[in-house]
């Protein structure tokens, strides 16, 4: 049986987002796994897709800081390089060769920011908002998910940027402290090494 419940955070995040205001909103705990529509019990399983799964917050705290590596080791044609790259907020833009499904919706531009792994879905948020409403009510018994908690959250906001516009980012943003997105964690010796030197305490 469909549980209705499960649109209300998503009305209350298309009614922010219109306002200007990017919407984070937090379900509600998924329904108790059935033998007919079973869950995922784990949010590190190496080797699935994991640009599916990161968009759909199926990525846990020991995988989330070599997201990226998984990724294009996965999908290598299309994350070769970066398509577009934007500032204020610093997001990369990639193309994909082929869309990929999340939320209800299906799209082939990808957009990663330091904390966040959305699709850029094309139409207006009531569009994109409906699509993502009907797949979490045929999923209520088996939600998208693996569980959104205080490390994940579902994001729906009309796109403002440049090469963007009449788009809607539909996907997560982690809310993992120590990693970014953006940085390539092989770079991290060359972070340490131009690290300043700390001061002597006298």
């Amino acid at each position: 049986m469909r549980n209705p419940s499960w649109s209300k955070p998503i009305l209350a995040a298309a009614l922010a987002a219109v306002t200007g205001v990017c919407a984070a909103q937090a379900l509600p705990p998924p329904a108790a796994p059935t033998a007919q529509a079973p869950v995922a019990t784990s949010t590190d399983n190496v080797g699935a897709d994991a640009l599916a799964d990161a968009l759909a917050c199926r990525i846990g705290a020991a995988r989330y800081p070599g997201l990226m590596q998984e990724i294009r080791g996965e999908r290598q044609q299309d994350f070769r390089q970066v398509y577009r790259q934007y500032n204020e907020p610093m997001m990369d833009l990639y193309q994909l060769q082929e869309p990929v499904m999340a939320w209800g919706n299906q799209s082939d531009v990808v957009v990663i920011a330091s904390s966040r792994v959305m699709l850029a879905v094309e139409g207006s948020l009531d569009e994109v908002t409906a699509r993502l409403e009907a797949a979490l009510e045929q999923s209520s018994q088996s939600p998208l998910s693996g569980g959104l908690d205080e490390q994940h959250a579902l994001l729906i906001f009309e796109a403002g940027q440049p090469g963007l516009e009449g788009m809607v980012l539909l996907g997560c943003e982690y809310r993992i402290p120590g990693a970014s997105l953006l940085e390539d964690p092989a770079d991290a010796w060359r972070r340490l090494r131009d690290a300043p030197l700390a001061t002597p305490v006298p």
